[in-house]
């Protein structure tokens, strides 16, 4: 009798393991056609131009300075002027390295900031959608492959259409991002 069970057990656990569902979907695709994804892009774009405009400016000036300083300082020039005009366009080339690389870093904290909401918002449906389809793994497609993972979509299932349904989009607003053609 033990024999018999152990047979059936070894028998239905290789059954159990093909009934597995896998699915795959292409969060590019479905980002790109959310609005809430655009009007963050439009937003980012604005905040990214006023980093850009101040940034402009201050090489400007810093150009107009040292161009200056170029004309008015010569040999007849005394050595401390000159060290003081050396020493101020240091400064100012500083404080505009300094600028950029703050900027930068305010830029990639509120993209960080304005894009989270969104893509939770994509990871919840995706993850309704895998609750629903009794998905054991549903994953992007294009991250699969930049991590080296390939996906055998005769056995997985495309679910990009029905994240976007879950969403309220519709799947003719989306075109298939260029890393899935």
């Amino acid at each position: 009798m033990f024999k018999k069970i152990l047979m059936l057990a070894l028998i239905a656990a290789p059954l159990q393991l093909c009934a597995q569902k896998f699915a795959h979907f292409d969060y590019a695709t479905i980002m790109q056609a959310m609005p809430e994804y655009k009007a963050v892009t439009a937003e980012l774009e604005t905040i990214g131009k006023q980093y850009q405009a101040e940034l402009e400016g201050m090489q400007k000036e810093f150009q107009t300075k040292m161009e200056k300083y170029q004309k008015e300082d010569t040999e007849a020039t005394p050595q401390n002027i000159r060290d003081r005009h050396q020493q101020e366009l240091q400064d100012m080339y500083q404080r505009l390295q300094q600028a950029s690389q703050d900027n930068q870093e305010a830029f990639e904290k509120a993209r960080q900031t304005k894009m989270q909401p969104v893509s939770q918002k994509l990871i919840d449906a995706a993850q309704a959608v895998a609750k629903e389809g009794g998905y054991v793994y549903i994953i992007d497609s294009q991250a699969a492959q930049a991590g080296g993972i390939l996906i055998n979509e005769t056995l997985s299932t495309e679910v990009t259409a029905q994240i976007m349904k879950k969403l309220g989009l519709s799947a003719t607003t989306a075109t298939p991002s260029a890393a899935t053609k």
